[in-house]
């Protein structure tokens, strides 16, 4: 996968409170239930207090063992939640939640063959599980294994067809196997659901915009870059789209506006620094093409040097 791709692929992941609704893991015990509301709600000490009681008036249980995991997942302490999860799992083998955390654990320490193992079992044990389908199809994507990223985010959305995210990563993966419509098709899907349930999400608008950017679509995409900045004025990168648009129509005052001002919100943006300096060299501003080309060398180091 290009970097490019990555930077696309990473918009479209689900932030923190967009994933899809999980029947099946919610008919877990109603203690382990509760307790994993407040982690995963910021309630830390308040699950860590419930836990400790958990533990002295039963002792320890594949429950308590996931819910410690659960804990230190959070607390960003991956190594300690894959062990707690190895003993959870040796002790009740058949926990598609434990499964699932595990995985998440083994892709943040690049252990990619436990991670799609763990993946396949809690699918294997819990097939209508949407978030293992999600978190499978983002392992296979990442990994450039596209037809069958397009299967498992498939199998997402139709097990949730509420899911705006899921049909932004199938357009995702289709852009790599399928022809334009379907793919234009797949994202109009998930801007409806967007829109339907106003949502302040702009990567299904900026996905599409690009997309058709690519196929010089450029006045088909430009009302959808313009959406984007209207659904999340803060993104940096729906006004670097929005000013790559203008730029091919022709529109070059208002292309560099919009590239000034993804690079006010995020001077890191390297791709609008860089093509900031091509317009500017085209225009004969040697002075300014020279910054914007030395700023985008320097967000391109700090990229690099990121973990």
């Amino acid at each position: 996968m290009t970097a490019a791709m990555l930077i696309s692929a990473a918009s479209a992941f689900p932030r923190s409170g967009q994933e899809p609704n999980s029947p099946i893991f919610s008919s877990r015990s109603s203690v382990r239930q509760s307790i994993a509301r407040l982690i995963e709600s910021g309630q830390l000490q308040q699950a860590q207090t419930q836990l400790n009681q958990q533990l002295s008036h039963q002792g320890e249980s594949p429950d308590t063992l996931y819910l410690e995991a659960l804990l230190l997942f959070k607390q960003k302490q991956h190594e300690k939640s894959e062990e707690k999860l190895k003993r959870s799992l040796s002790i009740e083998k058949d926990d598609p939640e434990a499964c699932l955390l595990l995985a998440r654990n083994a892709v943040l320490l690049n252990q990619m063959e436990l991670a799609e193992t763990s993946l396949k079992t809690s699918i294997r044990l819990a097939p209508k599980e949407p978030l293992s389908h999600l978190h499978l199809g983002l392992l296979y994507f990442t990994t450039n294994r596209f037809s069958l990223a397009e299967s498992e985010f498939q199998a997402l959305v139709s097990l949730d067809a509420t899911y705006m995210k899921g049909y932004d990563l199938l357009g995702l993966a289709q852009e790599e196997l399928q022809g334009a419509e379907v793919v234009k098709a797949t994202y109009q899907k998930a801007i409806d659901l967007a829109e339907k349930q106003h949502l302040h999400d702009e990567s299904p608008y900026l996905h599409l915009a690009k997309f058709l950017w690519r196929k010089n679509s450029f006045p088909e995409s430009l009302p959808l870059a313009q959406r984007a900045v209207e659904v999340n004025p803060q993104s940096s990168g729906a006004y670097y789209v929005l000013g790559l648009v203008l730029d091919k129509l022709g529109q070059t005052e208002p292309a560099i506006k919009n590239l000034r001002e993804s690079t006010r919100i995020d001077p890191q943006n390297a791709e609008a620094h860089y093509l900031l300096s091509r317009i500017y060299l085209k225009q004969g501003k040697q002075e300014e093409a020279r910054k914007e080309l030395q700023l985008f060398r320097e967000a391109k180091k700090t990229v690099k040097a990121s973990p």
